[in-house]
Protein backbone atom coordinates (compact mmCIF):
# COMPACT_ATOMS: atom_id res chain seq x y z
CA UNK A 1 0.00 0.00 0.00
CA UNK A 2 1.84 3.37 -1.12
CA UNK A 3 1.88 5.84 1.46
CA UNK A 4 0.31 8.46 -0.99
CA UNK A 5 -3.33 7.34 -0.34
CA UNK A 6 -2.64 7.33 3.14
CA UNK A 7 -5.92 10.22 3.44
CA UNK A 8 -8.38 8.16 1.39
CA UNK A 9 -7.55 4.77 3.18
CA UNK A 10 -8.28 6.37 6.53
CA UNK A 11 -12.02 7.47 5.08
CA UNK A 12 -12.45 4.14 3.24
CA UNK A 13 -11.53 2.02 6.13
CA UNK A 14 -13.54 3.90 8.79
CA UNK A 15 -16.69 3.44 6.52
CA UNK A 16 -15.88 -0.05 5.76
CA UNK A 17 -18.73 -2.54 6.75
CA UNK A 18 -16.66 -5.28 7.62
CA UNK A 19 -15.09 -2.78 10.35
CA UNK A 20 -17.73 -0.40 11.32
CA UNK A 21 -21.03 -1.84 10.69
CA UNK A 22 -20.24 -4.75 11.81
CA UNK A 23 -19.35 -3.62 15.44
CA UNK A 24 -22.49 -1.92 15.46
CA UNK A 25 -24.16 -5.26 14.79
CA UNK A 26 -22.11 -6.91 17.57
CA UNK A 27 -22.68 -4.49 19.85
CA UNK A 28 -25.96 -3.04 19.63
CA UNK A 29 -25.93 -2.18 23.38
CA UNK A 30 -22.59 -0.28 23.68
CA UNK A 31 -23.58 1.52 20.55
CA UNK A 32 -26.98 2.67 22.16
CA UNK A 33 -25.21 3.79 25.28
CA UNK A 34 -22.61 5.69 22.92
CA UNK A 35 -25.73 7.53 21.01
CA UNK A 36 -27.03 8.28 24.03
CA UNK A 37 -24.13 10.15 25.71
CA UNK A 38 -23.56 12.02 22.36
CA UNK A 39 -26.60 12.70 20.67
CA UNK A 40 -28.06 15.18 23.35
CA UNK A 41 -25.26 17.61 23.55
CA UNK A 42 -24.84 17.22 19.76
CA UNK A 43 -28.58 18.64 19.44
CA UNK A 44 -28.10 21.38 22.04
CA UNK A 45 -25.18 22.60 20.26
CA UNK A 46 -26.75 22.69 16.26
CA UNK A 47 -29.85 23.55 18.24
CA UNK A 48 -28.00 26.74 19.35
CA UNK A 49 -30.00 27.02 22.07
CA UNK A 50 -29.30 29.77 24.62
CA UNK A 51 -29.34 27.83 27.68
CA UNK A 52 -30.59 24.46 28.85
CA UNK A 53 -33.59 25.15 30.25
CA UNK A 54 -34.50 26.80 26.95
CA UNK A 55 -33.61 23.89 25.26
CA UNK A 56 -35.58 21.15 27.58
CA UNK A 57 -38.96 23.78 27.37
CA UNK A 58 -38.20 24.39 23.25
CA UNK A 59 -38.28 20.14 23.46
CA UNK A 60 -41.43 19.99 25.18
CA UNK A 61 -39.30 18.37 28.44
CA UNK A 62 -39.52 19.28 31.98
CA UNK A 63 -37.08 21.88 32.41
CA UNK A 64 -36.28 20.87 35.84
CA UNK A 65 -34.22 17.94 34.25
CA UNK A 66 -31.61 20.92 32.60
CA UNK A 67 -29.28 19.27 34.94
CA UNK A 68 -29.07 15.91 32.91
CA UNK A 69 -28.14 18.05 29.83
CA UNK A 70 -25.69 20.14 31.36
CA UNK A 71 -24.15 16.77 32.55
CA UNK A 72 -24.25 15.57 28.52
CA UNK A 73 -22.41 18.77 27.30
CA UNK A 74 -20.41 20.83 29.70
CA UNK A 75 -19.13 17.00 31.51
CA UNK A 76 -18.31 15.71 28.23
CA UNK A 77 -14.83 17.17 29.70
CA UNK A 78 -14.14 14.16 31.54
CA UNK A 79 -17.18 11.60 30.25
CA UNK A 80 -15.11 11.51 26.56
CA UNK A 81 -11.89 10.35 27.58
CA UNK A 82 -12.68 8.20 30.79
CA UNK A 83 -15.31 6.24 28.49
CA UNK A 84 -13.00 6.27 25.93
CA UNK A 85 -10.69 4.24 28.39
CA UNK A 86 -13.31 1.87 30.09
CA UNK A 87 -14.74 1.25 26.36
CA UNK A 88 -11.24 0.04 25.03
CA UNK A 89 -10.10 -1.87 28.04
CA UNK A 90 -13.53 -4.07 27.43
CA UNK A 91 -12.80 -4.45 23.98
CA UNK A 92 -15.06 -1.77 22.34
CA UNK A 93 -12.46 0.56 21.06
CA UNK A 94 -15.07 1.55 18.18
CA UNK A 95 -17.82 2.94 20.33
CA UNK A 96 -15.00 4.65 22.91
CA UNK A 97 -13.87 6.49 19.85
CA UNK A 98 -17.45 7.43 19.09
CA UNK A 99 -17.72 9.13 22.57
CA UNK A 100 -14.50 11.26 22.40
CA UNK A 101 -14.83 12.77 19.49
CA UNK A 102 -18.19 13.03 19.48
CA UNK A 103 -17.81 14.72 23.37
CA UNK A 104 -15.17 16.73 22.45
CA UNK A 105 -16.06 18.06 19.13
CA UNK A 106 -19.45 19.08 21.70
CA UNK A 107 -16.46 21.04 23.86
CA UNK A 108 -15.30 22.61 21.37
CA UNK A 109 -18.62 23.78 19.65
CA UNK A 110 -19.20 25.22 23.80
CA UNK A 111 -16.56 27.27 24.36
CA UNK A 112 -17.94 29.54 27.27
CA UNK A 113 -18.59 26.62 29.30
CA UNK A 114 -14.92 25.61 29.67
CA UNK A 115 -14.27 29.19 30.26
CA UNK A 116 -16.95 29.36 32.83
CA UNK A 117 -15.27 26.46 34.70
CA UNK A 118 -11.58 28.49 34.14
CA UNK A 119 -12.36 31.14 35.40
CA UNK A 120 -13.87 29.60 38.80
CA UNK A 121 -11.42 27.24 39.63
CA UNK A 122 -7.93 29.01 37.71
CA UNK A 123 -4.63 27.37 37.13
CA UNK A 124 -5.89 24.15 39.03
CA UNK A 125 -8.59 23.81 36.32
CA UNK A 126 -5.89 23.50 33.48
CA UNK A 127 -4.07 21.01 35.76
CA UNK A 128 -7.08 18.80 35.69
CA UNK A 129 -7.56 19.56 31.70
CA UNK A 130 -4.63 18.25 30.77
CA UNK A 131 -4.94 15.36 33.60
CA UNK A 132 -8.17 13.95 31.42
CA UNK A 133 -6.16 13.49 28.34
CA UNK A 134 -4.13 10.68 29.77
CA UNK A 135 -6.76 8.09 29.79
CA UNK A 136 -6.86 8.97 25.72
CA UNK A 137 -2.92 9.09 25.37
CA UNK A 138 -3.01 5.39 27.38
CA UNK A 139 -5.53 3.57 24.86
CA UNK A 140 -3.59 5.53 21.81
CA UNK A 141 -0.31 4.10 23.59
CA UNK A 142 -1.91 0.32 23.95
CA UNK A 143 -2.87 0.22 20.27
CA UNK A 144 -0.92 -2.74 19.46
CA UNK A 145 -3.02 -4.75 22.29
CA UNK A 146 -6.36 -3.26 21.38
CA UNK A 147 -6.06 -3.75 17.10
CA UNK A 148 -4.35 -6.29 14.79
CA UNK A 149 -1.72 -4.17 12.02
CA UNK A 150 -2.87 -2.81 9.02
CA UNK A 151 -5.11 -0.24 7.81
CA UNK A 152 -7.89 -0.41 10.70
CA UNK A 153 -4.67 0.26 13.36
CA UNK A 154 -4.02 3.21 11.50
CA UNK A 155 -7.09 4.74 10.82
CA UNK A 156 -8.87 4.41 14.35
CA UNK A 157 -5.09 5.91 15.86
CA UNK A 158 -5.28 8.92 13.61
CA UNK A 159 -9.13 9.47 14.55
CA UNK A 160 -8.14 9.34 18.19
CA UNK A 161 -5.08 11.62 17.62
CA UNK A 162 -7.69 14.12 16.32
CA UNK A 163 -9.73 13.73 18.65
CA UNK A 164 -6.72 14.45 20.97
CA UNK A 165 -6.14 17.50 19.87
CA UNK A 166 -9.63 18.76 19.22
CA UNK A 167 -10.40 17.90 23.09
CA UNK A 168 -6.85 20.12 23.59
CA UNK A 169 -8.46 23.46 21.70
CA UNK A 170 -11.53 23.02 23.56
CA UNK A 171 -10.21 22.62 27.33
CA UNK A 172 -6.49 22.62 27.62
CA UNK A 173 -6.29 25.94 25.36
CA UNK A 174 -8.68 28.41 26.91
CA UNK A 175 -8.08 26.92 30.59
CA UNK A 176 -4.17 27.46 29.99
CA UNK A 177 -4.78 31.12 28.79
CA UNK A 178 -7.01 31.61 32.33
CA UNK A 179 -3.50 30.02 34.18
CA UNK A 180 -1.22 32.16 32.01
CA UNK A 181 -3.73 35.38 33.43
CA UNK A 182 -3.10 34.07 36.96
CA UNK A 183 0.40 33.93 37.32
CA UNK A 184 1.44 36.88 34.56
CA UNK A 185 -1.01 39.36 34.33
CA UNK A 186 -1.58 42.31 36.14
CA UNK A 187 -4.95 42.96 35.82
CA UNK A 188 -7.50 40.34 35.93
CA UNK A 189 -8.26 39.15 32.22
CA UNK A 190 -9.46 35.71 33.00
CA UNK A 191 -13.04 36.77 31.95
CA UNK A 192 -11.74 38.06 28.80
CA UNK A 193 -11.79 34.14 27.56
CA UNK A 194 -15.51 33.77 27.95
CA UNK A 195 -16.06 36.89 25.54
CA UNK A 196 -14.72 35.40 22.62
CA UNK A 197 -14.54 32.34 20.75
CA UNK A 198 -10.97 29.92 21.90
CA UNK A 199 -9.12 30.14 18.61
CA UNK A 200 -9.91 33.97 18.25
CA UNK A 201 -6.89 36.75 19.45
CA UNK A 202 -8.17 37.51 23.26
CA UNK A 203 -6.84 40.52 24.16
CA UNK A 204 -3.18 42.41 23.88
CA UNK A 205 -3.73 43.39 27.41
CA UNK A 206 -1.55 40.40 28.28
CA UNK A 207 1.08 39.00 26.30
CA UNK A 208 1.66 35.79 27.79
CA UNK A 209 -1.61 34.66 26.77
CA UNK A 210 -0.14 34.56 23.50
CA UNK A 211 1.60 31.26 24.50
CA UNK A 212 -2.30 29.40 25.92
CA UNK A 213 -1.12 27.41 22.31
CA UNK A 214 1.36 25.78 23.85
CA UNK A 215 -0.40 23.07 24.56
CA UNK A 216 -1.29 21.94 21.13
CA UNK A 217 2.53 21.02 20.66
CA UNK A 218 2.45 19.33 23.66
CA UNK A 219 0.13 17.50 22.46
CA UNK A 220 1.56 16.69 19.18
CA UNK A 221 4.65 15.89 21.00
CA UNK A 222 2.43 13.33 23.09
CA UNK A 223 0.93 11.46 20.68
CA UNK A 224 4.16 11.30 18.35
CA UNK A 225 5.25 9.69 22.08
CA UNK A 226 2.63 7.38 21.94
CA UNK A 227 2.15 6.58 18.19
CA UNK A 228 6.33 6.38 17.38
CA UNK A 229 4.64 5.99 13.51
CA UNK A 230 2.35 9.01 14.26
CA UNK A 231 5.41 11.94 12.98
CA UNK A 232 5.15 9.91 9.70
CA UNK A 233 1.21 9.56 9.42
CA UNK A 234 1.03 13.23 10.00
CA UNK A 235 3.80 14.07 7.14
CA UNK A 236 1.71 11.61 4.92
CA UNK A 237 -1.56 13.52 5.10
CA UNK A 238 0.15 16.75 5.06
CA UNK A 239 1.41 15.37 1.82
CA UNK A 240 -1.94 14.57 0.77
CA UNK A 241 -3.56 17.43 1.66
CA UNK A 242 -0.85 19.62 -0.43
CA UNK A 243 -0.93 17.69 -3.16
CA UNK A 244 -4.82 18.18 -3.23
CA UNK A 245 -3.88 21.91 -3.20
CA UNK A 246 -2.20 21.73 -6.28
CA UNK A 247 -4.54 19.22 -7.94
Amino acid sequence: MSDEYILDDVIETFSDEDTLLSDIQNNPVKWLLSLAIIAPGMAYTMAAEPSYTEAMINWGLPENLDWILAILVTGQLFIAPLSCYILARTGNLAPGLFIAMGGSAILLANPMEIAEFSEAFGWPFAIFCIALTIPMLYVLKSKKKLLDPGKERVTWCTLLSASLLVFTIAAIVPSSGVALADFSCEDEVGNLLSEVDVLSGTSDACSALTYRYAPILGMVLAIGYAWPKGKKIIDDLSDDFLDGLKD
